[in-house]
């Protein structure tokens, strides 16, 4: 469930941003793109939730190593 500033990506244009507002009916999101070098000023995107993508900042864990079950010697 997307909540006020998730980070989410728009899949048409690959934009990153962060969920500024949620409709009621939880079909439509208002997505707000920071500043950027090809375009300076923070805008807003308007779209339908099926055109986003949840991005996770948290950080992956590192798989254990399997065990060598050979014999030492």
């Amino acid at each position: 469930m997307l909540e006020k500033d998730d980070k989410v990506k728009v899949v048409k244009t690959g934009e990153i941003g962060y969920v500024e507002n949620i409709s009621e009916s939880g079909e439509r999101v208002t997505v707000r793109i920071p500043p950027s070098e090809s375009w300076p000023f923070m805008h807003y995107v308007h779209i339908a939730r099926e055109g986003l993508v949840y991005m996770n900042d948290k950080p992956k864990k590192d798989k254990p190593k399997p065990l060598d079950w050979r014999a030492p010697f």
